[in-house]
């Protein structure tokens, strides 16, 4: 499910398929690791599902945050990123997001890789806990599963 920024995607409701796969294990270092793949039921569900996010990342970073369904604000604050490599899908068919999200007990480090090519689209999302967040070299890692989702992701879509 797209989550960013705590934003409705009704986008959503234009899925025809789906699939995401969570990783869980003992001592994984991870509050959340987890792909989605999804179909569309066409191009404009698909472009129009790009333009949330893109407006949803947009928003949160003009407001550092977003507004949860239950009315309470959480604060984003966006990290820097290194190199983003040139074999993801182009700049404007997807979103790169590193972050912190909120505060105290409840914060945590996202690093999100939102792309979108044809009808089809690919999240990558990894979440950690407050006490450890991402290194560069550990956010560089995850840029090259998003290579290797975004060469996928071309060649499922006909790009």
């Amino acid at each position: 499910t797209l989550d960013l920024c705590s934003a409705q995607f009704d986008s959503e409701l234009l899925r025809k398929e789906r699939r995401q796969v969570l990783a869980n294990r003992i001592d994984n270092p991870y509050l959340f690791l987890s792909t989605e793949s999804v179909r569309y039921r066409n191009l404009a569900a698909a472009q129009q599902a790009l333009s949330e996010v893109k407006l949803s990342y947009n928003n949160c970073v003009k407001s550092s945050g977003g507004t949860e369904r239950d009315g309470v604000f959480t604060k984003y604050e966006f990290l820097n990123l290194p190199k983003i490599p040139a074999n993801l899908v182009s700049e404007q068919n997807r979103v790169i997001v590193h972050a912190k999200i909120g505060e105290g007990e409840a914060m945590r480090y996202l690093f999100g890789a939102y792309q979108y090519s044809g009808d089809m689209f690919t999240g990558l999302y990894v979440v950690r806990g407050s006490d450890s967040p991402f290194t560069q070299e550990e956010i560089t890692r995850w840029l090259e599963v998003a290579v290797v989702m975004a060469d996928r992701l071309k060649s499922s879509s006909g790009a």
